[in-house]
């Protein structure tokens, strides 16, 4: 194959095509500035679909999570949809298979990221006879991905249930929980804590009983939920 200027082509052709190909396809079309190298380097698809690939990294981290808090069945602090009949010598197991199915689409997404990264490389001087491929990994990996975001918002996200009383329990009972006390009783005093409730398996609230480190209405303040998320501390906070 060869690639050209356009010398072969009439002028009102080269100038007309796009808008018509705009017409045509309802999409924002646009001819490129240097259409030699548009030819000859595919390293736009390599940028989009890496685009793609981010966006599917993000959904496996979040489902893999998801599927790793809801795995517990006594206990588990997320209650995911019942979308499978589960085990059957596993009463009350729930399957996973939304979060499943995301991963295993995903990793095909990424074996696409694969296959459009080489065949785009292998262009030679001018052309890219890999094209036909790529496009193909290119719009799969897109109708993955809608699948796996539709499938998500309607199967998962939707009548996902959040044990709030059970999170709560756990971070009280949690030695980590001290950590949030040092600025107020120091890091040595937390420390004492924390080692309290290790080896007497007891909650941060009657650890605080035994030891009186802080006022109890202090403590169960700090406790709420909102201010063991925000970010750090004032002196406001310390003097109040």
């Amino acid at each position: 194959g060869a690639i050209g200027t356009g010398i072969s082509i009439p002028r009102f052709f080269i100038m007309e095509v796009v808008s018509e190909l705009q017409q045509i396809c309802k999409l924002p079309i646009s001819r490129s500035e240097n259409l030699t190298e548009a030819t000859s380097n595919l390293d736009a698809f390599v940028e989009v679909h890496a685009i793609l690939k981010a966006h599917a990294v993000n959904l496996e981290k979040m489902v893999s999570d998801i599927r790793l808090l809801a795995s517990d069945i006594t206990g588990a602090e997320v209650a995911i949809p019942q979308k499978q009949v589960g085990s059957s010598i596993m009463p009350g197991k729930v399957n996973p298979v939304i979060p499943e199915f995301v991963i295993a689409a995903v990793h095909k997404i990424y074996a696409n990221d694969q296959i459009i990264t080489s065949l785009s490389a292998q262009g030679c001087l001018d052309l890219n006879a890999n094209i036909p491929l790529i496009g193909h990994a290119l719009l799969e990996s897109i109708k993955l991905l809608i699948a796996c975001d539709k499938t998500l918002l309607s199967n998962l996200m939707t009548d996902l249930q959040i044990k709030q009383g059970i999170s709560e329990k756990r971070i009280r009972h949690s030695a980590s929980v001290t950590t949030a006390l040092s600025p107020y009783i120091g890091y040595h005093q937390a420390a004492k804590m924390a080692k309290l409730m290790k080896e007497t398996n007891i909650d941060v609230v009657e650890a605080n009983k035994q030891l009186k480190l802080i006022d109890d209405q202090k403590l169960l303040e700090l406790l709420k939920l909102d201010n063991l998320l925000k970010l750090g501390f004032t002196l406001n906070d310390l003097t109040d």
